[in-house]
């Protein structure tokens, strides 16, 4: 019997997403969170890139803080200049920073990531994946029209999230670029490659 398709609302499945994530206290996300680090470090301890990119988590995303102390990687962040546009800027203890247009504190001097960095693995915030390796971001497309130009020059695309941040099935778009993995409180979960 042939499987039936539904059309599904991505806007109902982020707002779903959204608030389970919501929905999960204070205290619990910072337990969680720490452990979805350790995780990333020991996959980054078997991978061994020169570089990660990562992001400053706002305040129900998965907290990346931890990343940021102690690292055996060059850390860069975002600076996102509009939607459609966003750079890589290398990130320590002593980077000085200003509010972004989405209201995150950015990397505000220093050197720009490029593919002449070395091996590279990105580590990006999710509103809700699928175990594919879809994800479901803010609906901005900031890390997917970053990604449609320099996919070729990262390694490894990691998403990170909380288990209950995971949907049965994200319609995917011919632009959207798959994870590679994703890592919850749980698991790390290897996304097929198609």
């Amino acid at each position: 019997m042939p499987e039936q398709h539904h059309p599904i609302d991505k806007s109902a499945m982020r707002r779903l997403a959204l608030e389970a994530r919501r929905s999960i206290p204070p205290e619990q996300r910072a337990i969680w969170s720490s452990a979805i680090c350790a995780r990333l470090r020991q996959l980054l301890a078997t991978e061994k890139p020169a570089a990660l990119l990562t992001y400053q988590a706002l305040s129900e995303e998965v907290d990346t803080t931890p990343l940021f102390h102690n690292s055996d990687v060059q850390l860069y962040t975002p600076v996102t200049h509009r939607h459609d546009h966003m750079e890589w800027r290398h990130t320590h203890a002593g980077s000085s920073r200003q509010k972004g247009i989405f209201g995150v504190n950015e990397v505000s001097d220093g050197p720009l990531w490029g593919s002449t960095c070395g091996k590279t693995i990105l580590a990006c915030p999710l509103v809700g994946f699928d175990r594919r390796g879809n994800r479901l971001g803010m609906g901005k497309g900031c890390f997917d029209y970053w990604l449609a130009e320099h996919r070729s020059a990262i390694s490894m695309v990691i998403g990170l999230a909380f288990s209950s941040q995971e949907v049965a099935q994200i319609p995917a778009e011919r632009h959207d670029a798959p994870l590679d993995y994703v890592i919850t409180e749980l698991e790390i979960i290897a996304c097929p490659a198609d």
